[in-house]
């Protein structure tokens, strides 16, 4: 016979499943894809070799390889359609939840602690938006939690650990480690607490080789990458301002405003009051503090000693720790009442922001499918070229044109590409909404022939007219 309490622990994760799985995938191609998702639509192309693959990366992200070959694959197996690019997002949303349910398990099986946290987890809304972005950052997630979950189990062994563990671990590292940058967070940390924290050694020297020789490993197998990150200069980050110190840090993006963010901060300090005032606080949950902390605090001072490189989406991995600490004081409360309402009063609120924020979703992506529509529906030309702001940068029209001529064979529209027609209309992207590069300084175009512009959000269309 299985336990209640086993079974009202399955039900919750179930019961988040299915919230998690909904919401990542409502409205999930509401809007078209924006600069970053178009790269990494188009450097996953199938129809590129691995080569090509590669090179591109080097030279237009700065992302490790991993995650742009696992979705090469997926592309390859499914069809190349920009309409699926999200789509893997919501399994690996699902992933990181059953595998934050294991970790969870690694601190107490009580029913309303697992609840509460799965809960804030399937319902938290940065998690879910980057369910929405055709970027690395829900693998990266899963693939954090994963490696978290596995080094807690470490931690709970008294004997020294198998060979098939050790395999394991390594692998694992090495995947972390070419997923994200800011992984090597999580290395540092483990390596931190495996030399001043950990009290059973019998696993150190182990732990600390397999992590040092993933790391070597993955400079080597990417030496390339590694010279050019070093290289890259960051120029739409900036280092935290007082405001970010007060109150903040992150927490307004972790939880979908600046309300919801000083809620979950107070509770998250209180937290942190509960479990030093009743010595909650065990070898597992100090790795995890030590974690958040070394998270904010490596960026933030290399970026005051060298250049600015924190952003919330490259720490990813702390908003389920920070649930994980919120839930587990909320827990070991002790007046049940107190506990009851403020579990209540976390899920109704955390549930009412996610809805909130899907019915006034405002638009933040460019409108390419909206401006074709417009031009699908017009008289004066159904002949078009495609451009990238000034279309001085091959590569970056490359995209645009890759991206509308989808939509265009996906929704039947009845525009032609553009040979040597003298009146046409040019779908010009400019992220800034300006849209000075598309008609003041193209090289596309003479501003003496524009006879029309239509505006969207941050994509144009120019009639020209070379007569």
């Amino acid at each position: 016979m299985i336990e209640k309490k086993t079974l009202n622990n399955y039900l919750s994760l179930s019961i988040s499943l299915i919230l998690i799985i909904f919401f990542s995938l409502y409205q999930i191609n509401l809007e078209d894809l924006w600069f970053d998702e178009l790269l990494t639509f188009s450097i996953t192309n199938p129809e590129l070799d691995n080569s090509e693959t590669y090179n591109l990366l080097i030279d237009q992200e700065n992302t490790p390889p991993v995650y742009y070959f696992l979705l090469k694959t997926y592309f390859e197996i499914f069809n190349y359609d920009y309409q699926l690019l999200r789509l893997p997002n919501v399994f690996f949303n699902s992933i990181s939840l059953i595998v934050f349910f294991l970790i969870l398990k690694e601190f107490s099986k009580d029913n309303k602690f697992i609840f509460l946290s799965l809960i804030l987890f399937s319902l938290n809304y940065f998690l879910i938006s980057y369910a929405h972005e055709g970027r690395v950052y829900s693998f990266y997630c899963s693939i954090s939690l994963i490696f978290i979950k596995f080094y807690l189990s470490i931690l709970s062994e008294e004997k020294p650990v198998s060979l098939s563990k050790s395999l394991f671990f390594c692998v694992l590292s090495i995947i972390l480690i070419n997923t994200f940058l800011f992984s090597f967070l999580i290395i540092c940390t483990v390596i931190f607490f495996e030399f001043f924290f950990r009290k059973n050694k019998k696993n150190f020297f182990l732990i600390i080789f397999i992590l040092v020789f993933s790391i070597i490993t993955s400079i080597l197998i990417n030496f390339d990458y590694y010279e050019k990150v070093l290289s890259f200069q960051a120029i739409s980050i900036n280092n935290p301002n007082l405001d970010f110190f007060l109150l903040n840090f992150f927490f307004k993006d972790f939880f979908g405003s600046k309300i919801m963010g000083l809620i979950f901060f107070i509770f998250f300090v209180f937290s942190l009051f509960i479990s030093f005032k009743n010595n909650l606080f065990n070898e597992k949950l100090i790795f995890l503090i030590l974690l958040i902390f070394f998270s904010y605090l490596i960026p933030i001072l290399y970026g005051y000693i060298f250049q600015p490189v924190l952003l919330d989406k490259y720490i990813f991995y702390v908003v389920p720790i920070i649930i994980l600490f919120i839930s587990f004081s909320i827990n070991n409360l002790i007046n049940l009442r107190k506990k009851i309402v403020l579990i209540s009063f976390l899920i109704i609120l955390t549930f009412s922001n996610q809805v909130l924020k899907n019915k006034k979703k405002e638009v933040d992506k460019p409108e390419f499918t909206k401006i074709l529509k417009i031009l699908n529906n017009q008289y004066k030309s159904n002949f078009y070229a495609t451009s990238f702001m000034d279309h001085k940068t091959p590569f970056f029209n490359l995209i645009v044109e890759n991206l509308i001529q989808q939509i265009i064979e996906k929704r039947n529209f009845k525009l032609i590409k553009n040979k040597n027609k003298k009146k046409y209309w040019i779908i010009c992207y400019d992220p800034s909404s300006s849209f000075d590069y598309c008609a003041k300084d193209s090289a596309l175009l003479d501003k003496k022939n524009i006879k029309e512009i239509i505006k969207t959000y941050q994509v144009a269309a120019i009639l020209v007219d070379k007569k």
